[in-house]
């Protein structure tokens, strides 16, 4: 009877607690690449603010915002929501 329940353990639990580990893993790999590619695009964001900035000096916003999604397009961005461009802005202008 142990022997029974003991390979119904083996053969049930076992490939189910490896399938949980591997999820569990899969999603840590998975929030850390995001985490990347977050701050990978942090920092480009930031380096095309300060270019914007030189290029166009001060005022010209809508200017400034149309080189900075242009370029954005250009490195394989197609959309990016406009708070993180707008929080670039905010840390490069220290306020």
């Amino acid at each position: 009877m142990i022997e029974v329940i003991g390979g119904w353990l083996q053969d049930v639990l076992l490939p189910s607690f490896s399938t949980l580990v591997l999820a569990a893993v899969f999603g840590l790999v998975r929030r850390y690449v995001q985490r990347l590619n977050d701050e990978k695009l942090r920092q480009l964001l930031l380096e095309l603010v300060r270019a914007a900035e030189q290029i166009y000096g001060p005022g010209n916003g809508e200017a400034k915002r149309a080189y900075v999604e242009e370029k954005l397009k250009q490195s394989g961005y197609t959309s990016v929501e406009r708070e993180k461009l707008e929080a670039a802005v905010y840390a490069l202008s220290g306020a």
